[in-house]
């Protein structure tokens, strides 16, 4: 039971170690992750809210400069404070067809956030961020980790099939945990859809009223955000090899069993011809048996 135990929290131990090895490389450029969700958010949001959204920044650039002001006041109030001023400048381009509305809506946007994100002055997010930077700095210390970890668990596993069929499930472990999110995802988006017209408009101060999906849709995207064409292909790498691990080992496994089945079945033939040579040799010596009996009884 202790072994049985002492396997299963090393495993898992590998899988966080993995899970933490493969996302370390995801970039946390907060002001680049923000400008990439508001892409997302426009790019998700119906049409007539997109249209909508260009034409009234776009209305900005017939502006003089004392609206300009005012209207810069008044954004600055909003949930996305707007450089117009900047605005302007992107204007022309926009005008003259060198941009369409969705690269003057991210050129837009861009203004509004700042070059570097302050994180909030707290104890534990600095810990946190330092250690994740010491880890991410020092890779060696989680193969050292990796190392011993798979040291101690072929230990505990005791032999070498055993190990192996422990890392198959590892690996299967690992490829679902970075596919099946990202899959469920996916399917969301085809069968059900995902709407960020109401987050638009909030972005903008046009409404104040959120729906859930549109909430589960910014959370999905930011998901979805985390993942890279390296995350996915080392997803689908972990889960082929757990799949072919799973079909090696039934393979193995029913070809033991077959393997079995034909040793016994051979060893019942053989012992049935033992005993019916046996009950031939036992009918011959009735025979003779019989014979000798039948010469006294003549004599």
């Amino acid at each position: 039971m202790l072994r049985k135990f002492g396997i299963w929290l090393v495993k898992n131990l590998i899988i966080l170690l993995l899970v933490a090895l493969v996302f370390s490389g995801i970039s946390l450029d907060l002001p680049e992750m923000a400008k990439g969700i508001f892409r997302d958010i426009f790019a998700y949001a119906s049409p007539e809210a997109q249209r909508d959204v260009v034409q009234r920044l776009a209305g900005a650039c017939s502006l003089d400069e004392k609206s300009l002001e005012e209207a810069q006041k008044d954004m600055t109030r909003r949930s996305m404070p707007l450089d117009f001023t900047k605005i302007v400048a992107l204007c022309s381009d926009y005008k003259s067809g060198k941009i369409n509305g969705n690269q003057f809506f991210y050129s837009v946007i861009g203004t509004a956030i700042p070059e570097k994100f302050e994180l909030p002055d707290s104890g534990a997010i600095q810990k946190y961020t330092a250690a994740l930077d010491y880890l991410n700095n020092n890779k060696i210390i989680y193969i050292t980790l990796m190392i011993v970890l798979l040291l101690f668990l072929f230990f505990l596993a005791g032999t070498l099939e055993q190990f192996t069929a422990i890392l198959t499930d590892i690996c299967m472990s690992m490829g679902i945990l970075i596919i099946l999110p990202y899959a469920v995802i996916i399917i969301y988006e085809k069968f059900v859809g995902i709407d960020t017209t109401p987050i638009l408009a909030t972005v903008l101060g046009e409404s104040s009223s959120l729906s859930i999906k549109a909430i589960v849709s910014v959370i999905l995207l930011l998901i979805l955000r985390t993942y890279t064409s390296f995350i996915l292909l080392i997803g689908i790498f972990f889960l082929g090899v757990g799949m072919f691990g799973k079909v090696f080992k039934y393979y193995r496994s029913h070809r033991a069993k077959t393997e079995k089945q034909r040793k016994e079945a051979k060893a019942e033939e053989f012992a049935e011809k033992e005993r019916s040579r046996d009950r031939s040799t036992k009918e011959i010596l009735d025979e003779l048996e019989d014979i000798q009996r039948k010469k006294l009884k003549e004599k």
